[in-house]
């Protein structure tokens, strides 16, 4: 996925959590990506996790961002430092503010997944 994209301010919009949003676009143009992003965003913001509903077409869409979302959740846990990019610095601000929110809340996202 490009940095510099044409479609930036409609992408940095769909991590606000005070709008609903539809992603559509073509396969490999980052909606995965882009989805994860505002599902941490979100995490951030909500009393409990299950407030949050996100609906994909398919099971393997569905698992696929389960999966990055706990990896960025994992990863964002052991790193540090914060990463140099601005594109790595943003996912990983994202996905710090949930833990911060997991851990205020006591959810166990890290070790509770299907949360």
């Amino acid at each position: 996925m490009s940095h510099g994209l044409a479609d930036q301010l409609q992408r940095q919009r769909a991590l606000d959590p005070s709008i609903s949003c539809i992603v559509q676009a073509p396969a490999g143009s980052g909606k995965t990506e882009l989805l994860t992003r505002r599902f941490l965003a979100l995490l951030a913001g909500v009393d409990h996790p299950e407030e949050i509903l996100a609906i994909t077409f398919t099971r393997k869409a569905a698992s696929e961002m389960r999966d990055r979302i706990q990896q960025s959740l994992l990863d964002a846990a052991v790193q540090e430092t914060a990463p140099d990019d601005a594109f790595s610095l943003e996912g990983w601000q994202l996905a710090r503010a949930a833990l911060t929110r997991d851990q205020a809340n006591g959810w166990g996202l890290l070790h509770s997944p299907a949360r």
